[in-house]
């Protein structure tokens, strides 16, 4: 009788220990409890089913917001591409055009320091708004939709600012072609914006109106450029516009614009499941937490935007050694 209670009360304990260890693998740490899968989230959190898990839902809170930069979602590496640049690109251009850069004896003033400025403020502005619309984005839906518009703003600016760097200094020496690619820049650009910051236009009515005006905006950054080669050639617009640095930096935007696009390469792995599997045993994709095309898409605009400081370097020397002595 007493072997037998043992072994009774053996059981009894091998089972509890079973329910013990079940609730403990299925109890959510704090981590997990902040994270979601993709078919867990509301509607307008739905934008890539590729990446399966890692979501912050909405939290209807600025803190929990910021909060999430203390721990890895499917975010972070968003935020922190663009973050980390956007904290030391204006320092960093400021140390560079007052200690590192050679004053030539034709200096022509402060106003080229305030262009090199100009497109470090720039890409600091666009990449802060891009890492703030990525750490806010899971507040609401308003919030979240704003926020959109002003990471739309800071590429325009950007944009914008790029390409009048290059055009101050390159075509110093042609004025009237300056000023045309200067007038058209900031033209296209403000039309961007309105059509970015204001709710009328973000209809699918004007949706056609807006793809042609951004098209607009892309090419009036292609004139400087194209513009060169027929005046000049292409070794020559090379030195004087840094054609080649230019170049680098538009296969950058490209590559990183058509994988984020095509939702590569997170689809590649993505794993159909139905809606009962969701429920009883979800999946996390490959890319979800790193390597996803968002991601690759922020490394390849800070890449880009590397390069284009390197060209206008480059015309900056140029204006100094070719276009001034010239004149």
């Amino acid at each position: 009788m007493s072997k037998s209670n043992t072994t009774i009360r053996q059981r009894s304990q091998s089972k509890q220990q079973q329910v013990n260890e079940y609730s403990s693998l299925n109890s959510e740490t704090p981590l997990q409890k902040r994270l979601h899968y993709y078919h867990e989230l509301d509607e307008w959190q739905q934008d890539n089913h590729f990446i399966r898990s890692g979501y912050v839902k909405q939290t209807d809170s600025y803190k929990e917001c910021l909060n999430s930069l203390t721990y890895l979602h499917n975010e972070s590496v968003n935020i922190y591409s663009h973050l980390l640049p956007s904290s030391i690109s204006f320092w960093a251009v400021l140390f560079y055009i007052n200690y590192i850069l050679p004053q030539y004896s034709n200096y022509l003033g402060t106003w080229e320091k305030l262009n090199f400025l100009q497109f470090g403020a720039a890409a600091t502005f666009c990449m802060f708004m891009s890492s703030t619309f990525h750490c806010l984005k899971s507040h609401s839906h308003k919030v979240c939709k704003f926020g959109n518009q002003l990471d739309y703003f800071g590429i325009i600016i950007l944009i914008t600012c790029s390409l009048n760097s290059i055009v101050f200094f390159a075509y110093y020496d042609y004025p009237i072609l300056r000023n045309v690619f200067v007038g058209l820049s900031v033209f296209f650009g403000s039309i961007c914006t309105i059509l970015t910051l204001d709710p009328k236009f973000a209809s699918v009515d004007y949706r056609p109106f807006r793809s042609f005006m951004f098209i607009l905006f892309g090419l009036s950054g292609v004139l400087p450029i194209s513009t060169g080669i027929y005046l000049f050639g292409v070794e020559t617009t090379n030195e004087r516009c840094g054609f080649y640095w230019v170049l680098a930096e538009g296969i950058g935007y490209i590559f990183g614009a058509v994988l984020y696009a095509a939702r590569i390469p997170e689809r590649f792995t993505y794993k159909h499941q139905e809606d009962h599997e969701l429920e009883t045993n979800p999946h996390s994709g490959m890319f979800d937490i790193f390597g996803h095309s968002h991601q690759i898409f922020h490394v390849m605009v800070v890449l880009s935007a590397f390069c284009h400081w390197k060209a206008l370097v480059q015309t900056y020397h140029y204006l100094h050694l070719q276009i001034l002595p010239s004149m």
